[in-house]
């Protein structure tokens, strides 16, 4: 018996040693004042529609921009309510306040308080839409110590079907995993536009066999949450997210989270799918075998993972899933750095993906900054949206945050607008940020802050991706600028580029290092036929960083108004001229051909049988041990963020293409956002958030009335004659001829003379701009500078317009009125109200 006391208690030491090694080792060189992030804490509500729990909501603890929050649509009941559930959790929720405004956030259509709610609540909203059709709902939850905010948009249930859509939806989701390809080959349009290379996103265009999932056999691991993004009486956008388990030939089992968008019509005698996009990303899980002798397996994941490594090739930072992870090839150690993802509780709320992390320097040892964009699911920031600043000490194996920066926008915006640029600087501590065209630098150890440039306008400043790089003008306006400086955060350092004499230069973008710019001559000042002054660039340069010139792209009689950045890919939006005005072209594309650095980590793609294009991170000179020890870094707690406030204003003339269930593009011009939307299936909205254009909703034929018998008076032109007639129907009087031959352009006259704002569709098709008269709102059609036809309704194959001149109407084909237009680059001006 004294042996096996002796045995056991030998055991015994033997365990607690063995535990000490291993809390040593995935602990290694925490500080004493780190710890866990900690568990969600705030409450989240969702609605009932249709007995479906749909529009799970996260809660915010600052009230936010009500515009920017269009991310769900609710339908209300036919008897005027709609019913919440609230999940509470730990909370104690003492009241329920409600609040219905209009889109525009301008006006309050009903406040109502409920005392002590009960988990299901119905809200009374009938009052508040009798002359909406669609609104804000803002649901305001009191507990002990703060009122938690939920925002959702509202609509009427007329003619939706939301049920039919809803059940249609489910249906088709279902049928694919069940591999029903009859089914599913009828509803699809599979064509050469979908790649049946890869199971990680699937689209309408895809094969019937991509659609089933191909050879992967996928069960469900969660249930699933439903998203309506859209609804109105012609279609409804849903999202489904959820998470599947895939176990192929005895494998390891693997977890997947997929996000499955459907757009769906409810016909008079049949249902159709309008478009459909699933994504599938395999989630990084170290339990699994993650490394294989040749890298870093990630399995299923999109082509451009984003990573980062260390100068020698033997650490790697890399995003999966919204984590970002760090392994350390010669240490033998793999580390989940950051997560919002809460493997203890594994609730709704640690999963809430409106947030992405954003790699943003490594140095030789491996220690990474990067920063977390978006709403923060848990942790000192719960429930705050914006941006926080982290660096990883790959030694003392810590996080530390270094600052964090507030906002009251979507997720979707504050990566646009903050995403522009924020760099953080490790050996100097400071914090760069670019806000409404002041940058700013940050001592985060006094938390001063100091303006280096301000008031730079929308083009003229353009940043890299990483953040590093920044070029600005910095003398004169956007058209008058004769130097542009490209700073290096990193170092400090700069340089500079000069135009010519009697030259202006613009910055445009980087592609990596490579810095893009345009030149333009003084003297080609003129307008568009929209009448907007512009100041085209002749040439457009590429110069390395070495500031050498790497590409020059120059056309005689061509000219570029701007460019769009894509990867490596440039596009030219392109005009010549004819006088002074300046009629749009055919754009151009540049390929550069810059790639990242080379080492010995790159990301490659690569092909099997079962589950076809996978993605691993591959070291060139292989990886030997593949059971990596796994680290938990901590968050450091000695030091107190610094919180860097700065004015949140709301964005005018901005337009915001909502696709494929997200924010997918913020435009200065209308006509850009709608012929994105158009390739897309999506929808673009206003600062204000009025509905500018929607694919798939406009009736087959419409007619505007009220618009016969005006015409051109003595002295005014058709386009003057034109713009008075929609002043006219919006209840103004101008003098519009006076005010163009004052120099006024078009655009700028309607905003003046009306309650509305004036939108520059140009590029648009015909086709396209019939959303707009759909709605009531004429559209004008310039021949050219001067001359111009007023569009005012539409059949399934023709077109009717107002000629000013006779003041007599005509009805002929699209193609008629494309061929009218193209002597003013097809440019159409329009309004939204």
């Amino acid at each position: 018996m004294k042996k096996g006391l002796i045995k056991a208690g030998v055991l015994t030491a033997v365990f607690i040693v063995a535990c000490v090694v291993i809390s040593i080792l995935t602990n290694r060189g925490n500080a004493d004042m780190t710890a866990d992030m900690g568990a969600a804490t705030l409450p989240v509500i969702a609605f009932d529609v249709e007995g479906t729990t749909v529009n799970t909501l996260a809660g915010y603890v600052d009230e936010m921009d009500l515009t920017a929050m269009r991310d769900t649509i609710t339908p209300i009941g036919a008897d005027g309510k709609l019913k919440v559930r609230i999940k509470a959790y730990d909370n104690q929720i003492k009241s329920l306040k409600y609040e219905v405004l209009s889109l525009d956030g301008q006006r309050s259509l009903l406040k109502m308080t409920e005392k002590k709610p009960e988990e299901e609540i119905s809200l009374m909203l009938a009052n508040a839409m009798t002359s909406e059709t669609e609104a804000v709902l803002k649901v305001t939850l009191s507990t002990e110590s703060r009122n938690i905010y939920y925002y959702t948009r509202i609509i009427k249930p007329d003619d939706l079907n939301i049920k039919a859509c809803m059940d249609f939806a489910q249906q088709f989701s279902e049928k694919a995993q069940q591999k029903d390809e009859a089914y599913v080959a009828r509803l699809i349009e599979s064509n050469e536009e979908g790649d049946n290379t890869t199971l990680q996103n699937v689209t309408i265009h895809s094969d019937v066999q991509q659609v089933l999932w191909g050879k992967l056999n996928p069960e469900m691991s969660s249930d699933i949450q439903w998203s309506i993004k859209e609804t109105n009486a012609s279609y409804t956008s849903l999202l489904f997210t959820y998470t599947v388990a895939c176990q192929e030939s005895g494998e390891q089992t693997e977890t997947y989270n997929i996000k499955e968008y459907l757009k769906v019509r409810n016909g008079k005698d049949a249902m159709y799918l309008l478009d459909y996009d699933r994504t599938m990303n395999e989630v990084f899980d170290e339990k699994n075998q993650i490394l294989s002798e040749k890298g870093i397996e990630l399995g299923i994941a999109p082509y451009d993972v984003p990573y980062l490594t260390n100068s020698d090739g033997t650490i790697v930072s890399f995003v999966s899933e919204r984590s970002l992870w760090n392994y350390n090839k010669d240490a033998d150690e793999i580390s989940m750095v950051f997560s919002f993802t809460d493997s203890e509780n594994n609730d709704l709320r640690s999963k809430y993906d409106q947030h992405e992390i954003k790699m943003i320097d490594m140095d030789k040892t491996g220690d990474t900054t990067f920063a977390v964009y978006g709403y923060m699911n848990r942790g000192q920031h719960e429930g705050k949206v914006g941006v926080a600043i982290y660096y990883y000490d790959i030694d003392k194996n810590c996080v530390e945050e270094k600052a964090f920066i507030p906002s009251n926008k979507s997720y979707g915006i504050v990566k646009s607008d903050l995403g522009k640029l924020v760099y953080y600087s490790r050996e100097d501590n400071l914090l760069y940020v670019m806000v409404e065209g002041n940058l700013y630098k940050v001592a985060l150890s006094k938390g001063d802050k100091e303006i280096l440039v301000k008031d730079l306008k929308e083009g003229q400043y353009a940043a890299s991706e990483d953040g590093k790089l920044l070029a600005y003008q910095n003398d004169g306006g956007l058209y008058d600028a004769s130097q542009i400086t490209v700073l290096n955060l990193e170092n400090g350092k700069s340089w500079t580029v000069d135009a010519g004499e009697n030259e202006t230069i613009r910055p445009l973008g980087f592609i990596y290092s490579d810095f893009i710019y345009g030149i333009a001559n003084k003297n080609d000042t003129g307008k568009t036929i929209s009448g907007e002054t512009v100041l085209p660039m002749y040439k457009v340069e590429i110069r390395d960083s070495s500031n050498e010139v790497a590409k020059t792209y120059q056309m005689d009689q061509i000219y570029t108004l701007d460019v769009f950045i894509e990867g490596n890919m440039l596009t030219l939006n392109r005009v010549m001229k004819n006088g002074d005005i300046y009629m749009s072209v055919a754009p151009d594309y540049i390929t550069n051909n810059q790639e990242k650095e080379e080492s010995n980590i790159t990301l490659q793609s690569y092909t099997t049988d079962t589950k076809e294009v996978l993605m691993r991170l591959k070291y060139e000179d292989g990886i030997k041990d593949r059971k990596p020890k796994l680290l938990n870094p901590k968050q450091v707690l000695f030091e107190s963020p610094i919180t860097v406030g700065f004015d949140n204003t709301s964005q005018t003339n901005k337009y915001y293409l909502y696709a494929k269930g997200k924010l997918a593009g913020v435009y200065d011009k209308a006509g850009y956002a709608v012929q994105k939307a158009e390739s897309v299936s999506g929808v673009v909205v206003s600062s204000s958030q009025a509905y500018v254009w929607e694919s798939s909703n406009r009736d087959l034929r419409h007619e505007i009335e009220g618009l016969e018998g005006f015409q051109a008076a003595a002295g005014e032109t058709t386009l003057a004659a034109s713009v008075r007639a929609i002043i006219m129907k919006e209840g103004g009087n101008a003098d519009v001829q006076a005010e163009l031959n004052a120099g006024s352009s078009p655009m700028d006259i309607i905003d003046q003379y009306t309650q509305a704002e004036a939108i520059d569709l140009s590029g648009c098709t015909v086709e396209e701009v019939l959303y707009v008269i759909n709605k009531d709102t004429p559209v004008i059609a310039l021949i050219d500078s001067s001359s111009a036809v007023l569009l005012t309704g539409y059949g399934p194959e023709n077109v009717m317009y107002i000629d000013p001149s006779t003041g007599q109407s005509s009805i002929v084909s699209m193609g008629t009125i494309t061929e009218m237009t193209a002597g003013s680059g097809n440019t159409f001006l329009s309004y939204v109200k």
